[in-house]
């Protein structure tokens, strides 16, 4: 419409005259409907044209005696009026209502040039106060100061840490974070000490209301200082507000949800439209998911950081003095293995542990007099009424000085039933029978329960009815068992001169051919006789993955060679692997190792089958287990517009990596990277699947990708309005698709590779490479603890955290600790899987990077902030 047709409309509604009766028809219309909506006793008749006439309404407002209408005009004028708010909190407060009255006063006689002047100063003033506050736009004036510190702290800019000591300064909207097991102290301007407990983030802001404190995650125990009339202080979390003129109070910020427990003094507490007022020994939460807690456990922080680091130390420098102790050299031959049942199917012989046992607990004596951190561990672990570990020990080597250099465990399977397992060793000297009888008096205390029972005659022996371990001694052997049949079958072939039939077989053979290589320990399993398909069983096994029925042994083996470990697994298969046992494929390159730093603290990596034919296998599985799997798949790709084979897997190549690489304190960076052969069609699938997503309306959150072109690359971001906090950034390098938490991990990842600065050049790396006939691996565990133990330590060291002792600990953690990789060839008809480096491939640092969900050595003192990887936005 144009402005002049509207002028005219405007005009003609003005000048149209209303009959007097229709408008006093109108006007009783709507009181009438007013007074059936919202019916009172009687309408006010009270005038409400001066802030006196509504600060006058507070008490029958904050009492909710106001009638709707009156209400939604008091409300009206309170958002607008500065004074009669700051009124109606100080009523709800409790505090003494002061009236605000307008006087009207005659014109004055000042000329105008004064009003100007006055205006002028009033606004110098306001401008002043701002600036002297640090109100301006700009301004980053110091708002707290770090008061104190245990363990860590850090400044956090974007992807750049800073770890900050007491006595830092923290300015308008700076952000600093706690690593696990530190704490720290803050105190604001107004005298007011914030706690922060472990891996709590925060900020602190001030406006003209008073400061706050902007907590992101984590614990904080506040001690507010008394506030200014007019002013609070505020702790704001992204789904709630607490605001206090002064006591003691603690917000917990989680995942679920937030805790706000009080210590002493009242707290209000703003859970959307909830406002809750709590007094000391009260509580309140944001959800229902979150419940309450005793408020001296709310309040009760571990900070035992440094002691964990020292007892690591010491158990480092453990490790490597019993990895020292020469083993008991390699066996070419065993005269057990023609006495194990004829249908063994689990055999496992280990060697004599005595000189071992003994000098590894000379060695734990020696360090446990040197460090205070091992002996108040070791003091712990001696609490209990269970059997100590220190008397377990020293019965196994009593026990192990009587026999001779190695002990056989054998187990065997008669058709369907597997039978009791038998253990068979050597005598090499005098005194078992004697010491068995006292070991068996000591365990068998209750008369009806007999724990150990040893046999002189297997023919004539009644076994006692809760079936113990039965023993029996003849000339120079020991077999035991719980089974008497096995007990007498065992003694049988002891006495008869003819050979096994087992050695007859041919996994009799294969353990045979294992001892001629010589071996220390050994364990097979006759893997054909316990998952095949033809073995005869109640009913025939469909529920094995396909490939696995053709499966025949399992062979691992360990030995010391020239003080080298050397550990091996073989997992051979009767004809060529097919099925889920063809998935790792043989070995190749792995041109995705070519992002991963030496820094990298855990690397996992594998080449693997064509994606297309996994996912292919994945379907037939699915489809055989559940009739209505292919009506769900159909379904989904009509929804989605995405063909699972096509758009999913057949874009990707054979190749996958996932490490840890690069600073790990406060947050682990991690990276992923797949070998894609066709970038476009995966990135239309990865639209089309959050479009998907997003239609289907899940529980109200929302994924979205953004573009971002830095240089002449092309960054995609995956987010969640929902979680603004929360991202994976990911591009396209040549032939790989490489995801990160941030954009700056992956252009570090893309410029080492550049540079050459890799994983698989490193020399830490390389001293790892076995001598074999191998050129490449099918796929790598590689561990190396080292690039985040010397960081943390220092950091530590330098926090003041650590007394002496805890630093000489530490000293030795960082001194032993060692790298170290399992790597597997994936061969025609059989998996290779091996080290160089532990026990099987596990040592200390295996450990600390495969334990609980991810890198275990930062979960100990970082927490699982694996995925809370997050660039705050700025503090307003």
């Amino acid at each position: 419409m144009k402005n002049e047709k509207f002028d005219r409309l405007l005009s003609t509604i003005r000048n149209e005259n209303v009959d007097e009766k229709v408008v006093a028809q109108a006007s009783g219309r709507v009181w009438k409907s007013m007074a059936e909506s919202a019916p009172v006793a009687e309408p006010d008749r009270h005038t409400l044209r001066s802030c006196e006439d509504f600060q006058a309404l507070i008490p029958a407002y904050l009492a909710k005696e106001l009638a709707p209408a009156r209400a939604l005009l008091f409300e009206d004028h309170f958002h607008s009026c500065v004074a009669c708010r700051h009124a109606l909190e100080r009523a709800r407060d409790g505090e003494r209502q002061q009236v605000w009255k307008l006087k009207t006063n005659r014109p004055s006689a000042l000329p105008w040039r004064w009003a100007m002047g006055a205006a002028t100063v009033a606004a110098v003033l306001v401008v002043a106060f701002a600036f002297s506050n640090g109100l301006l736009p700009g301004q980053r004036p110091v708002r707290a100061e770090v008061q104190a510190v245990e363990g860590s702290l850090y400044a956090v800019n974007g992807a750049d840490m800073q770890l900050i000591p007491a006595g830092y300064q923290i300015r308008n909207g700076d952000e600093i974070r706690t690593a696990k097991g530190s704490t720290a102290v803050v105190r604001l301007l107004d005298g007011s000490l914030v706690e922060m407990g472990p891996r709590a983030d925060l900020a602190v802001s001030r406006q003209w209301r008073g400061t706050t404190v902007h907590l992101q995650g984590g614990q904080v125990i506040v001690q507010a200082a008394k506030q200014h009339a007019g002013r609070r202080l505020y702790v704001a979390t992204d789904d709630g507000l607490v605001s206090v003129k002064g006591t003691i109070f603690s917000v917990n910020r989680g995942i679920k949800g937030s805790r706000v427990a009080v210590v002493e003094g009242v707290v209000r507490v703003d859970f959307g439209n909830n406002t809750t007022d709590l007094t000391a020994g009260e509580q309140a939460t944001s959800s229902a998911t979150v419940s309450k807690v005793p408020v001296q456990n709310e309040i009760a922080w571990s900070r035992n950081s440094a002691k964990y680091l020292a007892l690591l130390g010491d158990f480092a420098v453990l490790q490597k003095q019993i990895a020292a102790i020469p083993g008991p050299g390699l066996r070419y031959s065993s005269d057990l293995l023609p006495l194990v049942p004829d249908h063994t199917v689990v055999y496992a012989a280990i060697p004599n542990l005595t000189n071992t046992i003994g000098e590894a607990n000379r060695l734990f004596h020696d360090r446990l007099q040197q460090s205070p951190a091992l002996r108040d561990w070791w003091k712990q672990q001696q609490k209990g009424r269970g059997p100590k570990l220190e008397d377990v020990l020293d019965q196994v080597k009593n026990f192990s000085s009587y026999l001779g250099d190695e002990v056989v465990f054998a187990a065997g399977k008669e058709g369907t039933t597997y039978t009791a397992p038998v253990v068979l060793a050597r005598v090499r000297q005098p005194g078992l029978d004697a010491f068995l009888q006292s070991e068996g008096k000591r365990l068998n205390t209750n008369q009806s329960q007999t724990e150990l029972q040893i046999v002189r005659d297997p023919w004539s022996v009644t076994p006692a009815a809760n079936h113990p371990l039965l023993v029996y001694l003849s000339d120079d052997l020991l077999i035991a068992s719980p089974d008497l049949p096995q007990l007498q079958l065992a003694a049988s072939r002891s006495k008869q001169n003819a050979n096994n039939q087992f050695l007859g077989t041919q996994f009799g053979q294969q353990i045979a051919n294992s001892y001629q290589q010589g071996v220390e320990w050994l364990f097979s399993v006759d893997m054909e006789q316990i998952v095949s398909q033809n073995v005869q069983t109640d009913s025939n096994r469909h529920d094995l993955p396909p490939g696995i029925g053709d499966v025949r042994y399992l062979t691992m083996e360990h030995r010391d060679v020239a003080g080298k470990s050397e550990s091996h697994a073989d997992l051979t298969f009767a004809s060529e692997r097919q099925g889920v046992a063809s998935w790792l494929a043989a070995p190749a390159s792995m041109g995705s190792l070519e992002f991963v730093s030496p820094e990298a603290s855990m690397v996992t990596s594998a080449v693997i089958k064509n994606p297309r034919s996994i996912m292919e296998e994945i379907f037939k599985m699915a489809g055989s287990g559940d009739p209505e799997f292919a009506q769900h798949l159909a379904e989904f790709e009509a929804k989605s517009g995405v063909n699972v084979l096509n758009d999913i897997a057949a874009p990707l190549g054979g190749e996958v990596t996932m490490a840890f690489d690069g600073p790990m304190v406060p947050t682990p960076r991690w990276k992923l990277i797949f070998e894609v052969y066709d970038p476009t069609t995966l990135q239309s699938t990865i639209e089309k699947l959050i479009d998907s997503f997003n239609r289907e309306n899940n529980k109200g959150h929302a994924l979205q990708v953004t573009r971002k072109q830095i240089g002449s690359r092309v960054y995609f971001t995956l987010s969640s309005p929902n979680q603004p906090n929360y991202e994976v950034d990911y591009t396209f390098v040549d032939s790989y698709l490489i995801a990160a938490p941030d954009m700056g991990t992956i252009s570090r990842a893309i410029q080492s590779r550049e540079a050459g600065y890799t994983l698989t050049h490193s020399s830490t790396f390389r001293a790892l490479l076995p001598s074999d006939g191998y050129t490449n691996f099918s796929a790598i565990f590689y561990h190396n603890v080292g690039p985040v133990i010397g960081p943390l330590a220092a950091q530590l060291k330098a926090s003041g955290a650590l007394n002496a002792q805890q630093r000489q600990s530490v000293d030795a953690l960082t001194a032993n600790s060692a790298p170290g990789m399992i790597y597997a060839y994936g061969e025609p008809n059989r998996i290779v899987v091996a080290s160089n480096t532990g026990f099987m491939g596990f040592d200390l640092g295996t450990l600390l990077t495969m334990g609980h969900n991810g890198p275990f050595f930062p979960q100990m003192f970082l927490g699982d902030t694996v995925t809370n990887t997050h660039s705050t936005p700025p503090v307003q």
